[in-house]
């Protein structure tokens, strides 16, 4: 790369724009370019293209150049250095992103689309670029594009001016408010409402990819200005209003939720919509033969979180990152409405036929759910125990019952629910228990720590005198003493608020045997 960059800067025009052809050519499709390894040469080149760029002269040239510099920016080595206040403006405007006597100019041609994908890259590689583009103004002028978006502006230019938004959003906390005081996030969503107005009026869905990228690129920018965000405004909770009522249609048409990246987006906003508004997400039963409707309630939208779950449970890879937003929302979603706990639960938790098998055993969602229940990822772990616990009228016996005490007792314990004395959590009446022949027929043979039929086993102390027993009990005592010595257990009791203490020595675990021992005779008086 050096060798054609020293010849790029050293060539008369006619050179130039044959080898910037090559150039380009060369190494268009490398998604790591090779760097130019020389410092001052790398500076020499983005200064020679940046002189044709400046020229009205040489627009020939101005779509290689462009790209060009594409290819430079995805290398951020030394780009602080090298972008300067004038390469900024000159950037702008050939992306139509400058006003001109007041005008904005609101363009897609290729020079202007080549433009702003520069501009996505040295906005995401440098803080210097993106405060130069905001000392210009940059953010206004898009906003102010977004907002007289047309027919005659390419799918591409949209993309790409979005993408500018949400990596200016992302990076640049401040900017929220701003775009926010210009009401951008309003012009956002008028883009969604021409979208879904657009395809609602086709006489045959087909559903453009590049129009779910954008919608995926609109839905991020969104989360960008909500998270962390209250506005309590009347105007404010209208456009909640509005949003939440687009990502019930985005999930509810099985064009558009058939996408699992769009689907992802909707949910990832919806972590950060107010609870009041997820009411949206819900609605009353309507005439349409592929409404998913349960006591009169259509549940299309749980249904189709529920699949996404589902399919996420089955990859092994960054595993908090792409399942906690979507039990976070069903966690939400679960506590809005009876109507969708019960149907929910029917989904997640059946009633119980197959006692065979452990509750984690298994393809099915309940299966997936409860490996999770003893993840070393602590805030998934809680995360998912807590969508089981609410699916369970947060009754124990119940959470034992399906996932097994087991699986259930780091919950237990982070909730102080180990007690006799816990608060019990009011939920509606009506059993949804209904336990079927198989559970009942196995019910007095299922373990509740494993949560699954055992065979009867041998008593091992069956065939022992009284002293034998004495003999082995001391055994155990002082093992279980040993290891906690040397630190490797920590045995614990029962503490009044329900979770494990510690205790001091081995000894007083007799002592709390004794006290249940009490109870239990108590509560037979």
């Amino acid at each position: 790369m050096d060798d054609l960059a020293r010849k790029l800067i050293s060539e008369t025009y006619e050179e130039f724009s044959k080898d910037i052809v090559v150039f380009v050519k060369n190494y268009e499709d490398r998604t790591k370019t090779d760097t130019i390894q020389d410092s001052q040469l790398r500076a020499q080149v983005w200064e020679t293209l940046f002189q044709y760029l400046a020229k009205s002269d040489y627009a020939s040239v101005h779509f290689n150049c462009l790209s060009a510099l594409r290819i430079l920016s995805r290398n951020k080595k030394d780009l602080d250095k090298i972008v300067t206040a004038e390469m900024i403006t000159l950037l702008l405007q050939l992306a139509g992103l400058l006003c001109e006597n007041n005008e904005q100019k609101i363009s897609s041609t290729n020079v202007s689309i080549e433009s702003a994908k520069v501009l996505c890259n040295i906005l995401y590689h440098s803080f210097k670029v993106r405060e130069l583009a905001l000392e210009k103004n940059c953010l206004q002028h898009l906003i102010e594009r977004i907002h007289k978006y047309t027919s005659n502006l390419s799918q591409e230019m949209k993309l790409f001016d979005i993408k500018m938004l949400f990596i200016i959003t992302a990076l640049n906390p401040p900017a929220r408010n701003t775009v926010k005081n210009l009401n951008g996030h309003s012009y956002l969503l008028n883009v969604l409402d021409e979208l879904l107005e657009q395809y609602k009026s086709k006489a045959v869905f087909s559903l453009e990819y590049d129009d779910v990228i954008l919608v995926c690129d609109i839905l991020k920018v969104l989360f960008n200005l909500y998270i962390n965000s209250e506005d309590s405004t009347r105007e404010g909770q209208e456009k909640n209003k509005r949003l939440t009522t687009y990502l019930y249609k985005f999930l509810h048409d099985k064009n558009w939720s058939k996408h699992d990246d769009l689907v992802s987006n909707v949910i990832n906003l919806l972590t950060v919509i107010p609870l009041d508004h997820y009411r949206q997400m819900i609605r009353s039963i309507e005439s349409n033969e592929n409404n998913i409707v349960y006591q009169n309630i259509d549940v299309t939208t749980v249904s189709v979180i529920l699949e996404f779950l589902d399919k996420r449970l089955n990859h092994k890879d960054n595993l908090l990152e792409n399942l906690s937003p979507v039990v976070t929302v069903l966690i939400r979603l679960v506590k809005v409405e009876k109507p969708i706990r019960k149907y929910a639960r029917l989904q997640v938790l059946p009633p119980l036929k197959d006692v065979m098998k452990r509750p984690e055993e298994g393809t099915t969602l309940k299966a997936k759910l409860c490996k999770l229940l003893t993840s070393p990822i602590t805030e998934l772990r809680d995360l998912v125990a807590e969508f089981l616990f609410i699916l369970c009228k947060e009754n124990v016996g119940r959470m034992v019952k399906y996932t097994g005490y087991g699986n259930a007792a780091g919950m237990f314990a982070n909730k102080g629910l180990l007690g006799r004395n816990h608060e019990k959590v009011s939920y509606s009446s009506d059993s949804e228990d209904s336990d079927t022949e198989e559970y009942l027929k196995y019910k007095e043979q299922i373990n509740p720590v494993t949560g699954c039929y055992e065979k009867a086993k041998p008593n091992p102390l069956e065939d022992m005198s009284e002293e034998q027993k004495e003999y082995e009990a001391l055994q155990l005592v002082n093992l279980v003493d040993q290891l906690t010595r040397a630190g490797i257990v920590q045995p614990c009791r029962i503490g009044e608020d329900g979770k494990p203490k510690p205790i001091e020595h081995v000894l007083e675990l007799q002592d709390e045997l004794k006290k249940q021992q009490y109870r239990r005779e108590s509560d037979s008086d």
